[in-house]
């Protein structure tokens, strides 16, 4: 019975992932395909059954497959890699807080026009397999043309990829949100990029050192060092290109500054356990500025995996000050910058969205007013 039904859902998924394959063929679109492993136990089904419910839900009710035991195969149509990669982060993030569990291998690839099932199953499989045999957990990923993991000339990869695609995306950001513009590759040559770049905005780039990359057959985004920039012209220079496996262009969540100091207090128990700045915010993140004895503090008590509660207030768009408080963890330490992963309810999440967007709109006139200036 059970040889029987394994050899239906092998067939249902390969009718599945080939009528993928024959529509993005024919309307000439993309998609991503992933991998990723769940240990099923069956006397806890009804667990399970509430996680494949969330992972569904969270994915936008994309396609949902299970492929051998304990693998499972996610469909993510009209996804360009970029996209589906930040999605699935975001899934690993909101899986490990909902369910206290981690998805620890997960493989992910693009479709390519050349493909047929057996070679893209055969990618997939190649870096599911690589993210299996990994000590560190993370998704790896990678497409027809680029791969992260092997070791090759990096100048003659970008150089076969850019000729056929010449149209990129660049990104900077402007305390704390993400500046975007469309650019065309017109030279690149022993690791020096010659970009068009849109005039009236070209003169941003004279106040900056380097740009992110976004590329669609590339899954990594790319930092570059500016080292020219000709209006007259239109052309910015880059170089000393690097492959970056991680960029703040992943971040779910766009992060601001305040325009104002704003103390935050992390709490233990409903005990004060540190006092902090907010130096940057997003409604799942807050960056704090903190003492390094008060680092130090939270090492020797051993309170760094500890579930803590921030609070801090904010302003609203009346000029009001709100109060928000949240559930938190600590993501990472890096010197005296604690970065913490915050789950707040809905409303408080409503109150940071609306602050965020609060911030963003001033920041963007001001940006527009240092770009006249500057033309």
């Amino acid at each position: 019975m059970s040889s029987h039904y394994e050899s239906i859902n092998t067939y249902l998924n390969r009718g599945i992932v080939e009528a993928n394959i024959t529509f993005a063929k024919a309307h000439q679109t993309s998609f991503c395909i992933a991998k990723f492993g769940f240990e099923v136990d069956l006397e806890d089904g009804f667990f399970f059954k509430d996680l494949i419910a969330f992972i569904h839900t969270e994915l936008g009710f994309q396609t949902l497959l299970q492929q051998g035991n304990d693998t499972f195969l996610i469909i993510l149509r009209d996804f360009k890699i970029h996209y589906a990669k930040k999605m699935l982060k975001k899934l690993e993030h909101n899986i490990k807080q909902n369910f206290k569990i981690e998805i620890k291998n997960i493989g992910m690839t693009l479709f390519d026009a050349s493909d047929s099932y057996k070679s893209l199953l055969d990618r997939l499989d190649k870096y599911y397999i690589m993210s299996r045999l990994s000590t560190r957990k993370k998704i790896f990923y990678g497409t027809l043309d680029f791969d992260f993991y092997e070791t090759q000339n990096k100048n003659d990869v970008l150089t076969s990829i850019l000729h056929k695609e010449k149209a990129v995306t660049l990104y900077n950001l402007y305390n704390g949100i993400s500046i975007k513009e469309e650019a065309n590759i017109a030279k690149f040559d022993e690791g020096i990029a010659q970009l068009t770049v849109n005039a009236p905005k070209i003169f941003y780039y004279t106040k900056e050192s380097f740009t992110f990359i976004q590329h669609d057959r590339i899954p990594n985004i790319i930092k570059a060092k500016i080292i020219k920039v000709d209006p007259a012209k239109s052309l910015l220079v880059l170089a000393n290109l690097e492959f970056l496996d991680a960029s703040p262009l992943d971040r779910s969540y766009t992060r601001v500054q305040p325009q104002k100091p704003i103390n935050a207090t992390l709490l233990l128990n409903k005990i004060k356990c540190i006092d902090g700045n907010v130096d940057t915010l997003s409604e799942s993140s807050v960056v704090l500025h903190v003492k390094l004895v008060d680092i130090e503090k939270l090492i020797h008590k051993e309170l760094v995996d500890k579930e803590f509660d921030v609070s801090f207030q904010i302003p609203t768009v009346k000029g009001f000050l709100t109060m928000i408080s949240a559930k938190a963890t600590i993501f990472s330490i890096i010197n005296e910058t604690i970065v913490l992963n915050i789950q707040p309810n809905t409303f408080m999440k409503t109150k940071i969205r609306q602050y965020v967007a609060l911030r963003q709109n001033g920041l963007l006139v001001d940006l527009k007013q240092q770009l006249k200036h500057l033309s």
